[in-house]
């Protein structure tokens, strides 16, 4: 059998530039936080760059939510829930990743099917974390809630989720056929595409429908 290799556009410029913002966003706001917490002489200034770039964070959510009811394609929320016909590859995406590469790599369109629920929590931390951090100087304690505490806590299942996003990409980008890393830079993934028989000369583009989505 033969493999034709087509590169498909999935990810928007707006996609793209919210996705770095956030990344960026999370990750200074991971250190700061640390540092704000672990290293008193540096807490002040940590402190600055931290209130920085949550509202960086909260500007980038604010976008984020606007495409995901409002944009197209692979912007849209719709895409971000589960689907029945996805459980194969969910299941096949977690062989993927316990045997760090050795089990096959199923397809998708644009959002990893197991990650998809993912995707979705971590919104849902960022915000509560916005919420809880602009709340906690001046409310520390709300109803029961010790707001600091929360934030900590909230804090600490992000990291574990960052971790686990930033290993399952590189895993995919070595072991797998998508570039899903450099996908995220020029908005375009890279699809096996196994037609059983040598492709006609001048043949179009690929057409993949999100029918398929996850379908291995």
């Amino acid at each position: 059998m033969n493999e034709q290799i087509r590169r498909v556009a999935i990810w928007s410029g707006w996609l793209r530039a919210l996705h770095a913002l956030l990344a960026v966003a999370t990750l200074t706001l991971m250190a700061t936080g640390w540092l704000i917490a672990n290293a008193p002489t540096q807490a002040a200034v940590a402190a600055d760059v931290h209130y920085l770039a949550a509202s960086v964070l909260v500007a980038a959510l604010a976008v984020r939510l606007f495409l995901g009811f409002r944009g197209a394609g692979a912007e849209r929320f719709d895409l971000l829930l589960p689907r029945a016909s996805e459980l194969g590859a969910m299941r096949a995406s977690l062989l993927f990743y316990l045997s760090l590469g050795r089990a096959p790599l199923p397809n998708w369109y644009a959002h990893n099917p197991l990650w998809k629920p993912g995707y979705l929590i971590l919104f849902l931390l960022l915000t509560l974390l916005a919420i809880s951090g602009w709340l906690m100087p001046e409310m520390p304690v709300l109803g029961r809630l010790y707001l600091p505490r929360l934030h900590g806590w909230l804090s600490d299942i992000v990291w574990v989720l960052v971790a686990a996003h930033l290993f399952s990409t590189v895993l995919q980008d070595v072991k797998g056929k998508t570039a899903d890393i450099s996908a995220m830079l020029n908005g375009q993934r890279y699809f096996d595409i196994d037609k059983g028989r040598e492709a006609a000369p001048g043949s179009g583009p690929v057409s993949i429908r999100l029918d398929d989505v996850g379908k291995s």
